[in-house]
């Protein structure tokens, strides 16, 4: 065999060399896709995890706040004045709680079933504020005297409606802004009048600094003569607001001035409690902050019946408009006769305020909310009595009422009905009220009639907070 024979049967190294690339190429392609075809095989997914929904968990800490006291020119003394704020713990728990006003702290002791005082002074608010057992249920009031001025002490709320306030020279109305906190917080407040939402750009992020409040004049910044809601929105931090509303007939007339109670939220119906006797006017009026007209009729409430009196026709309440009804003469003889709230069923979501100006006073009746359990309420001293409604079906009311050392004055056992209201006189003596519906809910408010009128609605308590769940999420 000669050279050139060998060389023809062996292969080249070109030859090798380009069949070692083949292999290396198919491995390269293929041993990926073999490898990711066995991990899905292997492959267990793991199960999803559940959502799961904030747990439950007692109220460990609390803050109260009580809105500035009436102005000195409208009452007899300065200690008239000075509004001092009541404290009560709603359980059975005693101990030590904070207040503070006017930029000082002071420590409370608060023992079951008594009051403690905070002293206030004109023109600035309070807090106060409870930790671990006296958290729960923290409950606050403020009144003053001669004349009678009634304020709520509420948790600061992330949204507050307040209907029929005002900005003219006969009606005008002040917003308080508190702060609790120490960080800043910034509110938006939105103004709505007969005609729409009223051009105000000085109420959009009001900032109000930690521990202080800001108190706005309406009838400084937004002057009219009709009647106004304000729709009030928390954007960052907590923070209070509270209405300080006045009546003033020019000239030789009365004035009077009253704290205006906010709203929780638009509903379709509500029951508006607190119909003091006397005469004067009484003004209802409605909001509508939807893009639609709602239509709203009115009934009656007292102990008998609720009903539709003569001659009374429907509120028309424009889209994003506010509608006012002058009710003075069908009203006034229906509470001379018993009468004690009104009834409100509406076509799509409002708010609504009664204005009561009788006998030289001013009191407004808001919706409250519905009473499912046991309540507590810082009421006035004097001649006074409850008034309940809203049953949804039959059942049973226990009113208890003490004097501020926790000294019980009376108890009394209510039965209630859907469709009916219902009223219990109080002793002048009582200052701490202690409601507890059985068998159904209610709606509830005290109305006093001591040196003027006033109107401290029921409240469901707050015992317990919401506390989140959570996970780690994903990479």
């Amino acid at each position: 065999m000669n050279a050139s024979s060998r060389s023809a049967g062996r292969p080249s190294r070109a030859s090798r060399t380009s069949r070692l690339l083949d292999v290396t190429v198919v491995l390269a392609v293929l041993l990926p896709l073999v490898t990711g075809g066995a991990v899905l095989l292997t492959r267990t997914e793991a199960p999803a995890t559940p959502d799961r929904a904030p747990a439950e968990t007692a109220l460990g800490a609390a803050s109260v706040v009580c809105p500035a006291a009436g102005s000195p020119a409208l009452v007899t003394t300065a200690a008239d004045a000075s509004g001092p704020v009541l404290v009560a713990p709603a359980g059975g728990a005693s101990g030590g709680s904070g207040g503070s006003g006017a930029g000082d702290e002071e420590e409370l002791e608060v023992a079951a079933g008594t009051l403690a005082a905070v002293e206030g002074r004109a023109g600035e608010p309070v807090v106060v504020r409870a930790e671990d057992d006296l958290a729960p249920g923290l409950v606050a009031g403020r009144t003053e005297e001669r004349p009678l001025r009634v304020a709520e002490c509420s948790a600061p709320a992330p949204e507050q409606w307040f209907t029929g306030v005002g900005a003219g020279a006969g009606h005008s109305s002040v917003l308080e802004l508190v702060n609790p906190d120490n960080g800043p917080a910034v509110a938006d407040v939105v103004v709505t009048g007969r005609a729409g939402v009223v051009d105000a750009p000085d109420l959009r992020g009001v900032a109000v600094p930690g521990r202080s409040s800001v108190r706005i004049d309406l009838a400084d910044l937004v002057p009219r003569r009709d009647e106004l809601s304000l729709h009030v929105t928390t954007q960052r931090g907590r923070v209070h607001s509270a209405v300080l509303d006045r009546v003033d007939e020019l000239g030789a007339g009365d004035a009077a001035e009253d704290h205006l109670p906010p709203q929780a939220e638009p509903a379709t119906s509500l029951t508006l409690l607190g119909l003091p006797a006397g005469r004067g006017t009484r003004t209802l009026v409605v909001a509508n902050d939807g893009d639609s007209e709602v239509r709203a009729r009115l009934r009656v409430l007292d102990e008998r019946s609720v009903f539709a009196p003569e001659g009374l026709e429907d509120v028309r309440v424009p889209p994003q408009g506010v509608a006012r009804v002058e009710l003075g003469a069908t009203l006034g003889p229906l509470v001379a006769d018993g009468a004690v709230g009104l009834v409100l069923d509406a076509t799509g979501p409002v708010t609504a305020t009664l204005r009561s100006f009788v006998d030289g006073d001013l009191a407004h009746a808001v919706p409250g909310d519905e009473v499912a359990s046991s309540t507590v309420a810082v009421v006035p001293a004097g001649r006074k009595r409850v008034v309940l409604a809203g049953a949804t079906s039959t059942g049973v009311v226990e009113v208890v009422a003490r004097d501020a050392s926790g000294e019980e004055l009376a108890a009394k056992r209510v039965e209630v009905s859907p469709d009916r209201g219902f009223a219990v006189g109080l002793p002048a003596r009582a200052v701490h009220l202690t409601v507890t519906p059985q068998r159904t809910p209610v709606v509830g408010a005290v109305v006093a009639g001591s040196g003027g009128a006033g109107v401290v609605r029921l409240r469901e308590l707050v015992r317990s907070s919401l506390v989140p769940a959570v996970r780690p999420g994903l990479p």
